[in-house]
């Protein structure tokens, strides 16, 4: 745990060399200089632990680089036209990077670097251009497990990157714009489909309509397993998971507590002050809630929560400078204990990402 512990030690000593005189404050307008230094920094920090780790950290970084090194072996003048091959089963987006890095004879180190890159760059980039709060943004990716996520499962955490970039095309209405990114997210993970309707949430007035956004999770939990039946029903693809690995029931509730709570907190205070609460992410939590509630039916489904509940990282810094309105040193310094002991718990019980080594 020491180098994690390490990595935010360093994020938060930049955060308070950076604004000496509003390090905890979370109510301050911070200044977009320092703002773009700050993610910079962050952001670069971040590839660097991710590039140089150990090959053995991440869920599935060794059939990542075991397919790296297979396409490799091939005589070179046939790596680019190499067939998609058992177990390296991928999307053609990711399969074409992976070939190209093959082409290229990358070193298993310079093939996590790139992955890094493709991961956090867009997804820093959003949180430079969304975020009211970069530092308490970045606690939040770091706490909740999208970091930690994304030191193994390289291809969704792509689709989720690039899904973020098209985001601004949600904002300005321009839906054959926004539809290019899902198709190119697409080509990484197939279920970066799911981020389609994001485009229509704006319709959605959340005004009154907090009793019957509970209604419905609480149906969801009924007939969840219906619904996972239509949608295997719509997708064949995926029939095979039916009774299989990823076909169980149940799981831990802690998600999706942490995602009510902060529902009902962000709904609360957005319908007390509209003008400074992002709406659209609240949306999005909505909307991780129900696909948490439907994954407890079929374990394959949490895959696709991360690609709304990602939006924590804009509702959290709205969240706390709602609720703490005056800079009371003593329940900042509480709150960040609090993130930190919540990606210790994350952490630690993690087997695939503790102990952390280097490359070597």
């Amino acid at each position: 745990m020491v180098p994690y512990f390490c990595l935010l030690l360093v994020i938060f000593g930049q955060w308070i060399m950076l604004f000496p005189h509003g390090q905890i404050s979370f109510n301050k307008p911070i200044n977009k200089s320092q703002k773009k230094v700050f993610i910079v920094l962050t952001c670069l920090e971040l590839i660097f632990f991710a590039g140089l780790r150990s090959t053995n950290i991440g869920a599935d970084t060794a059939i990542y680089l075991k397919a790296l090194n297979y396409y490799k072996s091939l005589p070179h003048d046939k790596i680019l036209n190499a067939k998609l091959i058992y177990p390296f089963d991928f999307e053609i987006g990711y399969f074409i990077l992976t070939k190209i890095c093959a082409f290229f004879s990358f070193s298993n180190a310079k093939f996590l670097f790139l992955i890094a890159c493709l991961i956090y760059i867009p997804a820093f980039k959003f949180i430079y251009d969304y975020s009211e709060n970069p530092f308490m943004s970045t606690m939040t990716y770091l706490a909740f497990g999208f970091f930690g996520y994304s030191l193994g499962i390289f291809r969704q955490m792509i689709a989720i990157s690039i899904c973020l970039m098209g985001f601004k095309y949600v904002l300005e209405r321009k839906l054959y714009y926004y539809i290019i990114f899902i198709l190119l997210a697409m080509t990484f993970h197939t279920t970066a489909i799911i981020m389609l309707p994001m485009y229509w949430l704006n319709k959605i007035n959340l005004e009154n309509k907090f009793y019957q956004i509970l209604f419905v999770e609480a149906t969801l939990f009924i007939f969840a397993r219906k619904i996972v039946n239509v949608f295997i029903f719509l997708a064949p693809k995926y029939t095979g998971y039916v009774g299989g690995m990823y076909d169980t029931h149940g799981g831990s509730y802690t998600m999706l507590f942490i995602l009510n709570v902060l529902f009902v907190l962000s709904y609360r205070c957005y319908m007390i002050d509209k003008t400074k609460f992002d709406e659209m992410s609240i949306k999005a939590l909505v909307v991780a809630m129900y696909l948490q509630v439907v994954s407890y039916s079929m374990q394959l489904f949490g895959r696709i929560v991360p690609y709304y509940s990602i939006y924590m990282v804009l509702v959290i810094p709205c969240l706390i400078r709602a609720i703490f309105k005056k800079n009371v040193l003593v329940s900042r310094i509480l709150l960040i204990i609090l993130f930190l002991f919540i990606f210790y718990i994350l952490t630690q019980g993690n087997a695939n990402l503790n102990p952390y080594e280097f490359i070597v």
